[in-house]
């Protein structure tokens, strides 16, 4: 999954940025969904300020960015010391756009599995074999084909890699493949060792494959390609040995010659993925592509231009735009000051307008009318396949880690975040209350019926939360709780809270965005009404996300010191089925703060090896209805993006995983 702002981590991963979560495929059961919210029309007004004009076409776009992120990274194939790079903003709005992922996934409101924009055929499987058949149509952009060799190319790296992937789980690729091998030169076949479930494995294992070509298989600059042996090797001939890995060293010790290549290669890749960004156009790496776009300047800042790749053999619109560029944005204002008045002729042709400014919509209606200061652009608001949380560091070395142990504590602090007080005030009625870790809109059948039943149990309760901790052993001393009865007993504070222990806590979340602000200081003054002293800081969005996830399941006391961090959401991306594996089971990469709970983890498993629907959706929902009631993370409302676009340009639907296909946009006549 990936962050993003409001982000979600793929941690914008959006709204706000990080990346992963999931959706299913559409070669496997069905799911009914909804997501998108198409626009209804500007208001009229006189508009202030230099207002940019209704496009009359062109082939040049000016995209902006949610702010507090950028693009950065081109090497796909992150290690566990580049986990800040898996964000929509570095994933989704760049790499991508480049290097296509084997399979794509989102289709308008639908976040299943795209057989259209997929390098591949709906993988196919035997048993516990799987055929993955490449479309001959795509190229890489020095003419080569992309082939079988680019997916094992991939593969391989995983397996040398094993536990340096910022995608990897305990249960899932490159663990529970033990054969994979190119049958020609477009089919690629995976025998698999595990039970599994067939939804599970191609919407959040393949999903996580993107083809690498030849020209990436050196190690160094004048190199013939393929040369460095890694996309050659057998899979089954590469052995590491993962217990060697440290933080500072997070890759396994290689126990054959091929799994040195591959360790080799993926050290150069990573190196020249350190490089100045402006070097990144000529270089002999990343200027080759089989995604539409190719890069033409990236500079520090994250200001990117990107043309289109001619050799590209994917679907595109007639006349779409041949010209793409992205802008950075520290917040949410500063993009809204550009969008109603354009400085130095830079006009926005997609950006967005921050909640906190957008009128509320009426009853009924999906959008409310845009503001004045913007008769040329349309609204819409964008719902995306996401969770919207935030994590205790359970692994926190300052001492309040074992409060957040105390599930009586963590229903205390989720009733005192008032969600629908958020959506109806500085998110403006857009927004939905999320209750558990599968979002309840849109509303899939992946959601326990028991939760949908119930509804949110930690709704606001300030005086229900006081009353909570007072009965588990911690006494009101001049407005903060401090543990007055230490131990594991009835009505006592619980393992390893020693005697005076307060409950002060610091809260890191990322600057930029209006609404998150404002929730965050209602949070506060919450807490505060509720015997809680809560300090507040804020931090550029790649700062909070580094903390919580720059060193995976493991980090050094000085570096395990933040408590709670906000950031926004998490996309179901690119694990797409939102089975727990990536964010909620124990010693991932991906769960920041470092939940570990042998009943919640057991639960995920069953998840994982369910073989037919029937019993996939009981193992999901009975999974969601125990992490609704357990309280893993705090769970905070979802928030809508609302999109604004010049008139006169077509981007036709918003793609509810967040990714984005601007070769499709085109200049209406």
């Amino acid at each position: 999954m990936r962050a993003g702002l409001a982000a979600t981590r793929r941690a914008r991963r959006r709204s706000g940025g990080h990346r992963r979560g999931g959706t299913i495929g559409a070669c496997c059961a069905a799911v009914g969904l909804l997501l998108l919210l198409a626009a209804c029309g500007p208001a009229s007004g006189s508009p202030s300020g230099q207002v940019p004009a209704a496009s009359s076409g062109g082939t040049a776009v000016t995209y902006a960015m949610q702010p507090g992120g950028q693009a950065q990274y081109p090497f796909p194939f992150m290690g566990a010391n580049q986990g800040q790079f898996d964000s929509v903003y570095n994933v989704d709005e760049f790499q991508y756009l480049l290097y296509r992922p084997l399979y794509w996934f989102g289709e308008g409101v639908h976040p299943y599995m795209n057989p259209q924009l997929s390098l591949a055929l709906p993988p196919v499987y035997h048993g516990n074999e799987v055929v993955i058949r490449l479309k001959r149509n795509y190229h890489w952009s020095n003419g080569e084909p992309v082939d079988a060799q680019d997916v094992v190319f991939w593969l391989n790296m995983m397996k040398a890699e094993a536990g340096n992937d910022v995608y990897e789980t305990a249960t899932g690729l490159p663990n529970d493949v033990s054969n994979v091998r190119a049958v020609g030169n477009y089919e690629v076949t995976m025998h698999i060792t595990t039970s599994f479930s067939q939804s599970w494995f191609s919407s959040n294992e393949l999903s996580e494959i993107t083809p690498m070509p030849l020209a990436w298989d050196v190690t160094s600059p004048a190199a013939k390609p393929g040369s460095g042996g890694c996309s050659a090797a057998s899979y089954s001939s590469i052995k590491v040995n993962p217990a060697t890995a440290t933080l500072t060293h997070p890759a396994p010790s290689p126990l054959t010659a091929s799994a040195q290549a591959c360790l080799n290669v993926f050290s150069y890749l990573t190196a020249q993925s350190s490089k100045p960004p402006a070097s990144y156009a000529s270089s002999p790496l990343w200027s080759v592509v089989d995604g539409p776009w190719k890069l033409q300047k990236l500079d520090v800042a994250g200001n990117l231009t990107l043309v289109y790749n001619n050799k590209y053999g994917g679907p595109v619109t007639p006349g779409h735009i041949t010209t793409f560029t992205e802008l950075p944005f520290t917040s949410e204002q500063a993009e809204y000051n550009v969008l109603q008045d354009p400085t130095a002729g830079q006009t926005i042709d997609v950006g967005y307008l921050p909640t906190v400014d957008a009128p509320t919509p009426a009853a009924g209606a999906l959008v409310g009318a845009n503001p004045s200061t913007l008769p040329n652009y349309q609204l819409s608001a964008q719902y995306l396949w996401q969770l919207s949380y935030m994590p205790y560091n359970f692994r926190n070395t300052t001492g309040q880690a074992p409060i957040f142990d105390q599930l009586y504590f963590r229903q205390a602090f989720q009733m005192l975040v008032d969600q629908e007080g958020v959506i109806n005030g500085p998110l403006h009625g857009y927004g939905k209350p999320t209750v558990g870790p599968v979002t309840s809109y849109p509303q899939t059948t992946y959601l326990s019926k028991q939760v949908v039943h119930e509804g949110d149990p930690w709704a606001l309760n300030i005086q229900k939360a006081k009353s909570l901790l007072s009965r588990n052993g911690w006494k009101l001393e001049n407005g903060t709780f401090t543990c007055a009865h230490a131990g594991t007993g009835s009505g006592e504070c619980g393992a390893k809270i020693p005697p005076g222990r307060q409950l002060k806590f610091t809260m890191d979340y990322a600057s930029g965005i209006d609404w998150m602000q404002s929730a965050a200081r209602e949070l506060a003054s919450n807490a505060s009404l509720a015997g809680i002293q809560l300090t507040l800081v804020q931090e550029p969005f790649l700062n909070v996300v580094s903390a919580a996830f720059g060193e995976g399941p493991s980090c050094t006391p000085s570096s395990c010191t933040w408590q709670l961090a906000l950031w926004g959401s998490w996309t179901y991306s690119p694990d797409y089925l939102p089975t727990g594996d990536t964010l909620f089971e124990g010693n991932v990469f991906n769960n920041a703060g470092d939940y570990d709970n042998p009943e919640n983890n057991e639960l995920i498993s069953k998840t994982l090896q369910a073989r037919t629907s029937a019993q996939f959706d009981a193992a999901m929902h009975a999974w969601d209805t125990y992490a609704t009631n357990n309280l893993p993370v705090v769970y905070e409302p979802d928030q809508a993006t609302l999109v604004e676009t010049i008139k006169g340009l077509d981007i036709g639907s918003l793609n509810s995983t967040g990714t984005i296909t601007p070769e499709e946009w085109h200049y209406l006549k």
